[in-house]
């Protein structure tokens, strides 16, 4: 005789579905690099159609926050630690930076080309912004190293110490090249070059992770190298100087940016579009 059949009782639990592994957690919260690099170019777009003066003050707003980090690392090396081991806390002004939009040239370095390789930006765009972002990281740069300069100097009513000397030293010492001549100056420009090559990846990195830990940890990888290692960065300078010239560093206007804003910014500018906006966008480019 056939036993009836077993009818589910409505009350009973169903059955738990198995939690996700954590490789499935990890890959979900990932994005690789086709869809990184459209991200990317929408971004570019988007930029594109900045006004003049919104490109001004977003670059004007973003230079005084990687000078907090400077500054921050710099006191951080005259309290004894190493340019390696104060270089791991710098990225904390690039990250304020990056969540609060704003503009810096060096990432707009890789950013603006792949719209234009993309066919969606123009070059007269691609230079307007570049233009504008400069100029608005000079103004922020000039205008926090004087408002810095003055706060720690009591308003010129001591002698500079403490960073301020330090500050000044790091300002004589990246105009050396020119004890080189034009050695010296090609040098100042693969300096540019192996910086931007890390920091322009930082733009690019926020793209590689959904989450804000995630985006945290993969910008904080190529800033922290690329301090520690003491390349050149053309918006960190526009606030080096400034603040070093003011606390009586044996540098003029003309040294400053002849032999270091001129060269390092124009390998900046290499970095960024030769191995970034170039060829990372012509391995992915076939993808997207």
């Amino acid at each position: 005789m056939n036993s009836p059949p077993t009818v589910p009782n409505p009350a009973s639990p169903a059955p738990a579905s198995p939690a996700p592994t954590p490789q499935l957690v990890a890959s979900v919260d990932q994005i690789l690099p086709p869809q990184m690099l459209k991200d990317i170019v929408t971004d570019a777009v988007v930029k594109d159609k900045f006004t003049a003066t919104r490109t001004v003050v977003s670059g004007f707003l973003c230079t005084p926050f990687l000078a907090y980090a400077v500054a921050l690392s710099v006191s951080l090396v005259v309290a004894g630690w190493s340019l390696a081991a104060a270089g791991l806390i710098f990225p904390v002004g690039f990250v304020m930076m990056v969540f609060l939009g704003l503009e810096m040239a060096t990432g707009s370095f890789s950013v603006m080309p792949m719209g234009v390789f993309a066919g969606l930006v123009t070059w007269y765009g691609l230079a307007r912004n570049w233009v504008w972002t400069l100029f608005g990281n000079l103004l922020g740069g000039i205008f926090f190293a004087f408002l810095l300069w003055f706060a720690l100097t009591k308003g010129a009513s001591i002698e500079p110490s403490g960073i301020l000397l330090k500050l000044a030293r790091i300002a004589e010492a990246k105009v050396s090249y020119e004890n080189f001549g034009i050695n010296g100056w090609m040098a100042a420009v693969a300096m540019g070059i192996l910086c931007n090559w890390l920091v322009s990846l930082g733009p690019m990195f926020a793209k590689a992770s959904r989450s804000v830990p995630g985006k945290i940890i993969l910008m904080w990888l190529p800033i922290s190298t690329f301090f520690a290692l003491g390349f050149e960065h053309a918006i960190v300078n526009m606030f080096v100087f400034p603040i070093g010239i003011l606390s009586g560093a044996d540098v003029t206007i003309g040294q400053w940016w002849w032999w270091n804003q001129i060269p390092v910014t124009l390998g900046n500018i290499l970095g960024a579009m030769i191995f970034n906006s170039s060829l990372w966008y012509y391995i992915h480019r076939a993808k997207t």
